[in-house]
């Protein structure tokens, strides 16, 4: 297997307190969800999960996939269909909650400190996460670490034109986010990571009851509220 010899204890995320991703972050009237989605569990129905499975695949078909910061474990169990699939996050009552919704093997773990061996996965994916992470260089360098030669990195990120300058003036910004940065700066720290970037879009999803729809683009991609880096090893 690929786990390292000893897996440690997952720390808390530095800076925003021990239950910062309780129950009530994710579900709630207090949630960072109920403004906008009502809870984090309606986002199982969003078309956006499928459209990050095609473009993994674009890179590689098949193999080992993580998703560090998995929370519900919705992409984890949308890409169980093509990969091995496993998801770590450092909630446990997100871990709790993925059991319900994802077919992979999902557990909590600390994003800075993966617990597994080098080269050990065809893709990792950090789906809204590095927002959240203090030492996000160390996140992205343990990442690549743990991901096999010519393996594929997907990383969404909030863009802050929307997430943080237009929500903060409001009152609902979410306080978990340390690294409030736009694309070009997330470009450079991932060219500072030795990895190649292969392709860089935003979109929009949504989805309600039955119905949804994403609009993405690559030459507008620092102007949709989320954006996704391709990026190999």
């Amino acid at each position: 297997m690929f786990y390292k010899n000893t897996i440690q204890k997952a720390p808390e995320r530095g800076l925003v307190g021990k239950n910062a991703y309780d129950e009530a972050y994710f579900e709630g009237r207090k949630s960072n969800y109920w403004w906008t989605i009502g809870s984090y569990a309606n986002l199982r129905q969003f078309p956006h999960w499928k459209e990050m499975l095609k473009l993994i695949r674009k890179f590689r078909k098949s193999g080992t996939l993580l998703d560090v910061g998995c929370a519900y474990g919705f992409l984890v169990n949308e890409a169980s269909k093509h990969f091995e699939a496993y998801g770590i996050d450092i909630s446990s009552f997100a871990v709790k909650k993925s059991k319900e919704h994802c077919n992979g093997n999902t557990f909590r773990a600390s994003a800075s400190n993966l617990p597994f061996r080098d080269e050990s996965f065809d893709a990792i994916t950090l789906i809204d996460t590095l927002e959240h992470v203090p030492d996000f260089n160390g996140c992205l360098k343990d990442a690549v670490r743990a991901l096999k030669k010519d393996g594929v990195l997907l990383l969404q990120l909030p863009n802050p034109l929307v997430w943080a300058d237009v929500c903060s003036r409001v009152g609902l910004d979410d306080k978990t986010h340390v690294n409030n940065f736009r694309l070009g700066r997330w470009l450079g720290i991932l060219r500072d990571s030795e990895v190649k970037i292969e392709k860089c879009l935003g979109f929009v999803s949504f989805a309600f009851r039955k119905s949804g729809f994403i609009i993405k683009s690559e030459r507008a991609a620092s102007l949709f509220p989320e954006m996704w880096i391709v990026a190999t090893k």
